[in-house]
């Protein structure tokens, strides 16, 4: 996967954790979890993704534009059920 694939996967991971209005410790750290395993490159900057989903700097569609391949797709909707 590339870096925006990744950045993909995780924003929709929050986008997913955040929809409910809550912020829950579970939520955060299975995002953390993700991320870990996507970006062992730190390639993404985690603090940067969190600023953009609640500041409402990205939005589905554009998340969504992100995930040019199906198997990206899949992975990000697999993570997002992991999250919630």
């Amino acid at each position: 996967m590339n870096p925006d694939e990744i950045k993909g996967v995780l924003s929709l991971s929050l986008l997913a954790a955040f929809a409910d209005g809550d912020k829950h410790e579970r939520e955060r750290g299975e995002i953390k979890r993700i991320a870990e395993g996507l970006a062992a490159d730190e390639s993404v900057h985690l603090p940067s993704l969190y600023q953009d989903v609640l500041l409402k700097r990205v939005s589905l569609s554009a998340v969504a534009a992100c995930l040019g391949s199906t198997g990206s797709r899949q992975l990000a909707y697999e993570m997002a059920v992991c999250v919630c």
